[in-house]
């Protein structure tokens, strides 16, 4: 078949979503199918990716804003047959996405990745909508496709309490373990990391990750084990705040900046043990990615994190945000070698078992196939608009901010 995945991120961004895009689309083709991707951005001289027009998200410059036209993006679609719609995000380019489902009539499967109501900070204040009006918008999309994708089950909970009435599918993106478990490579001496001990990072540097705590964490272990260093893979909004706490507490800690995700398994490779502190998962990709680099986990047993990882299963949960647990569970790892040898091997395994994405393509195909069995949901855009609008908290809302703007 052949297929569209809508995205607002694509590689070469390093994100959740982007490698979730990218591992899949490489996994379909394997199996025969035609992939073409709808992006702000992507690699180089690929024809089936078509990057539109955008422009840089204000409060996150790394990030695009698509502005491409309907018109050029339903040429592309029409010119490559596409038969299905994949959308990975509900906002601008996931309003193309309906457009082209109304327009060429063609099924349309959608990817819930992120928790929206928990990145509501990013929109500035007095701009910064309520809970309610991110859940009524969840809602409104999702029950104009024919199937949405949850990556963990909380999640497909969580949207069914929202009020979606569509079918909702379970399925996680599932890690290359190969890629992971056989890197040869480590950057620990090229970082001036040898003779080190390290507590490992990798992720967006922002609010929602929880940073500050992991900075805390690390500061009472440092105070009781001198030779540990903080390695943070990655860059964000939060990092002028991370580095400037780090030298006002006198705290070794190491920032690489982004890194391509192709080159991310010999970072993994550089860690003791992999911090996460994270409240606001759909899924914590990271955290399998760690383990099927044999570095053990410890993590805050919070939202799709403790859908994916089983205690001692190469991770220690921590249920409370509590430093005091979370910094002992890391030195009993840094000073028992034979505890973090047996996490590194079980969590491994656990990966092995459980998380391969050769197991979750044969689910998303399977998932497609349905969707172009069912058939296209018939939609009208501009009367979907006119009804979203019609929302009473949404109309409060508009109101709100029109006066801060106007007084």
């Amino acid at each position: 078949m052949n297929i569209a995945m809508f995205s607002d991120t694509y590689v070469p961004q390093v994100n959740g979503v982007a490698n979730s895009i990218k591992i899949y689309r490489r996994k379909l083709e394997e199996r025969g199918h035609k992939v073409v991707v709808v992006a702000p951005t992507g690699p180089a001289n690929d024809e089936n990716v078509l990057k539109v027009r955008s422009i840089p998200f204000i409060m996150e410059k790394q990030h695009r804003i698509a502005i491409a036209s309907t018109k050029e993006i339903l040429d592309f679609t029409r010119k490559h047959e596409v038969q299905l719609i994949h959308s990975h995000s509900p906002f601008f380019i996931g309003f193309k996405a309906l457009k082209v489902q109304e327009e060429m009539r063609i099924p349309h499967v959608h990817t819930y990745h992120t928790l929206l109501v928990e990145y509501r900070h990013y929109i500035p204040k007095p701009f910064t909508p309520p809970r309610g009006i991110v859940e009524h918008f969840s809602v409104w999309y999702c029950n104009f496709v024919n199937t949405v994708i949850a990556p963990t089950e909380e999640i497909k909970r969580e949207l069914e309490s929202y009020g979606v009435k569509r079918r909702i599918e379970v399925l996680p993106t599932g890690i290359e373990v190969e890629k992971f478990e056989k890197c040869p490579e480590n950057v620990r001496e090229r970082l001036g990391l040898s003779g080190k001990r390290v507590l490992l990072y990798v992720g967006r540097i922002a609010k929602e990750k929880n940073v500050d705590f992991l900075l805390k964490v690390y500061e009472r272990v440092r105070s009781k084990l001198s030779d540990v260093v903080l390695l943070i893979v990655g860059d964000g909004p939060e990092r002028d705040e991370v580095e400037e706490y780090a030298k006002d507490k006198k705290l070794e800690v190491v920032i690489t900046g982004f890194v391509p995700h192709d080159e991310i398994a010999k970072y993994y490779k550089a860690g003791d043990v992999f911090v996460f502190a994270s409240k606001t998962e759909t899924q914590g990709l990271v955290v399998l990615e760690a383990l099927a680099s044999g570095v053990p986990v410890v993590a805050l047993s919070q939202k799709g994190v403790k859908n994916v990882l089983k205690e001692r299963e190469g991770a220690f949960l921590i249920e409370e945000e509590s430093v005091e647990a979370f910094a002992t569970r890391i030195e009993e790892l840094l000073n028992k070698n034979e505890l973090r040898a047996e996490l590194s091997k079980r969590g491994v395994e656990y990966v092995r078992r459980n998380w391969s994405v050769d197991t979750f393509v044969e689910k998303l195909e399977r998932i497609y196939y349905e969707a172009i069995q069912e058939g296209p949901i018939p939609i009208n855009t501009t009367l979907l608009i006119k009804e979203f609008v019609k929302f009473e908290k949404l109309k409060g809302f508009f109101e709100r901010v029109e006066k801060r703007i106007w007084r």
